[in-house]
């Protein structure tokens, strides 16, 4: 009993005893850095000048200098010029919303086609009305607009320095105008609309030949050579399966709406499908003809179809008329 007693004592006082030991050891950390005490008092890392034809050195002299300033392009409308970024993102192959009175000009920057870019036009332009970018400062110098030319030139690259090219996506319909012909006159219908709510379907003549105008879009292919373009219509917003088509046509000069998008702001449409006047459609119980639109750009195996029947009730009521 005594010596078990004495052997467990001793061996709690050897522990005890390595537990102070080791307490008072120091902490140990991380090594030293051997680069804590280098002197960079001498070192200097002034970055050479941005190439003036680049997307950094566009920005630096010409965006950031002359057009973000206050109540111009600083974010309260696009193109945004208040960083490199924002610059690009809002330039290259951005749509145009304020355009030339024919409608010439499709993206503010189209990459490898400065006279296709109406970033270009805009700081050439001697068009009064329109006004020559930067408004109300001196115009770009030669050798900035040189500078800008080179930039379109080789691609609009981005920051980083790589050439842009469209992304190849379905085309799309932006917008419609119809029109009853009579006496040689063009009548728009499709403003026309049950006790002016904007949503009802708009009426027409049945009487009366009805070109209804699509404005169409697409990223990479030309307007005049989209294929298999047609209104299919019927009177089920969601079956089209025996539905009446009619083959749109293009016209390369555009039918102009003035107006269209508000005061100044016309409307341009090269795709047309012609209703005869006494030709038959189908309807619903209300006479309601909806409509849809399709279209294929030769790229994608589906075409492009508006509305879906999966689209809002209000749309497929907007794409739709009565004929009286």
């Amino acid at each position: 009993m005594y010596t078990f007693f004495g052997t467990k004592s001793r061996l709690l006082l050897g522990l005890c005893c390595l537990a102070f030991v080791w307490g008072c050891q120091p902490q140990v950390g991380p090594p030293p850095n051997p680069f804590d005490d280098i002197d960079r008092t001498d070192i200097k890392m002034d970055p050479p000048p941005p190439d003036s034809a680049s997307m950094i050195g566009l920005h630096t002299y010409i965006f950031a200098k002359s057009c973000a300033v206050p109540g111009c392009h600083d974010g309260s409308f696009e193109p945004d010029y208040r960083t490199v970024q924002s610059t690009y993102s809002t330039l290259v192959y951005q749509p145009v919303i304020k355009n030339t009175p024919t409608g010439d000009y499709s993206y503010r920057v189209v990459p490898f086609d400065v006279e296709a870019s109406w970033l270009y036009y805009r700081v050439t332009t001697e068009d009064q009305i329109l006004g020559r970018m930067p408004l109300y400062d001196n115009p770009l110098t030669e050798s900035q607009l040189k500078a800008l030319r080179d930039w379109i030139n080789a691609g609009a690259p981005d920051m980083f320095g790589d050439a842009s090219y469209l992304p190849n996506t379905q085309p799309r319909a932006t917008s419609l105008a119809a029109f009853n012909k009579l006496g040689g006159l063009d009548y728009r219908r499709d403003t026309a609309r049950i006790d002016g709510i904007s949503y009802y379907p708009f009426t027409a003549s049945q009487s009366l030949d009805m070109d209804i105008w699509i404005g169409l879009e697409d990223d990479s292919t030309d307007l005049g050579q989209l294929q298999n373009a047609r209104l299919l219509f019927s009177g089920d917003a969601d079956n089209y399966a025996q539905a009446t088509e009619i083959t749109m046509t293009y016209s390369a000069t555009a039918q102009v709406v003035p107006d269209y998008y508000g005061p100044n702001q016309p409307g341009f449409f090269h795709w047309k499908a012609t209703i005869p006047g006494g030709m038959n459609l189908p309807t619903d119980n209300n006479g309601i003809t909806f409509f849809r639109i399709k279209v294929n750009d030769g790229d994608h195996v589906e075409d492009y179809e508006i509305p879906r029947n999966n689209h809002s009730f209000e749309l497929k009521l907007f794409l739709s008329f009565v004929r009286v």
